[in-house]
């Protein structure tokens, strides 16, 4: 199945990735299904992150003010700057605020706009700080996403952004086994994986990195129990970008609500 039916995403949507653990990959995946079906993406941030390395990069300020301006017909990756000697990769770009995001998803310059909405630092699961996610309140999904290649790994800061954060919002200790539970309570949790989420959005969760039939089952293990936990999760999703799994768990999404 397409990510894009996976997420059931409309043609117009503007769609925030948080967590950690495949939210550029799946941002990727989302632009190439895209242009496979004529659908213009944009590609961006509110943060800062590393070039996507398939699509070509805009950087779109003008006196002061960003406007997406390119040469290239989309998909495309739009920031604002690049930002001066990052301490974690070789190259990375700067994005924007909420409202300019809103007010580019707003003109019709793209179908579909894809947003990470926070940093990871390259690990496989984490807890939002207290100044993100960074979510526009146009998004029309959110999409909190976890590696299931946490699970069985210990509360520390090899595989997870924050591990104190997740250890508030679970009852683990750091250093603690992290538990297929513990990863679906962080997901659901209104300061976890839901956190800064417009009320008016659809949040599905997305378990990545379920390489084997073992990996699957306990990626469903964690969506049931995100699941069970928030009336905001009707409809989860399992993947793997590496084996070209995308496999929906739950029911159709509804109408988000607390």
């Amino acid at each position: 199945m397409r990510l894009t039916d996976a997420l059931a995403l409309d043609d117009r949507a503007l769609v925030a990735f948080v967590g950690a653990g495949g939210k550029k990959t799946a941002m990727g995946q989302l632009a190439a299904e895209g242009a496979r079906e004529g659908v213009d993406v944009g590609f961006t941030t509110t943060t800062a992150m590393p070039p996507p390395p398939d699509l070509p990069l805009t950087l779109t300020v003008r006196d002061g003010y960003p406007y997406v301006i390119s040469d290239h017909d989309p998909p495309l990756a739009f920031a604002r700057e690049w930002v001066a000697n990052p301490e974690r990769v070789a190259e990375k770009v700067r994005g924007f605020d909420p409202e300019f995001l809103r007010s580019v998803y707003y003109s019709g310059v793209f179908d579909r706009l894809l947003v990470k909405a926070d940093g990871a630092r390259r690990r496989e699961f984490k807890a939002p700080g207290e100044d993100e996610p960074v979510i526009p309140n146009a998004a029309t999904h959110v999409v909190p996403v976890a590696s299931v290649a946490a699970v069985g790994e210990p509360l520390t800061t090899d595989a997870v952004h924050r591990p104190e954060r997740v250890a508030a919002l679970t009852g683990l200790d750091v250093g603690d086994p992290i538990t297929a539970e513990a990863v679906g309570e962080v997901l659901a949790h209104s300061e976890g994986g839901r956190r800064n989420a417009p009320s008016s959005a659809f949040v599905v969760p997305l378990v990545n990195k379920a390489d084997t039939a073992e990996l699957r089952a306990t990626a469903r293990d964690v969506l049931d129990h995100a699941m069970a936990q928030t009336e905001r999760f009707s409809r989860g999703v399992v993947t793997s970008f590496e084996t070209g799994v995308c496999e929906p768990v739950g029911t159709a999404m509804r109408e988000a609500s607390d």
